[in-house]
């Protein structure tokens, strides 16, 4: 889909897409990389910062969608933010 991924979950029966951005985060999160290390990969290759707060909002949707494994173990330090406030930061 030009840039995203189409997730479709089968127990869920659920569709998700992703754009190009969190695409390409979600595709850096092989449960080795760091959250700093997704963020100076991805700013390299879209030539353009991407910070570490944006992979962990990226992140933390992730987690509520249930699309990283062990995901429920991952703290976020959004964790406790409601949407204005992530919003904000």
């Amino acid at each position: 889909l030009n840039g995203e991924v189409l997730i479709y979950d089968l127990s869920k029966n659920k569709a998700l897409c992703l754009n190009q951005t969190s695409a390409m985060i979600w595709q850096e999160c092989d449960g080795k990389k760091s959250i700093a290390e997704i963020s100076q990969n991805l700013s390299k290759k879209l030539k353009s910062n991407v910070s570490e707060d944006f992979v962990w909002f990226a992140v933390n949707q992730f987690k509520k969608d249930d699309l990283l494994e062990n995901g429920k173990e991952i703290i976020t330090p959004l964790d406790n933010l409601n949407r204005r406030e992530i919003v904000k930061r």
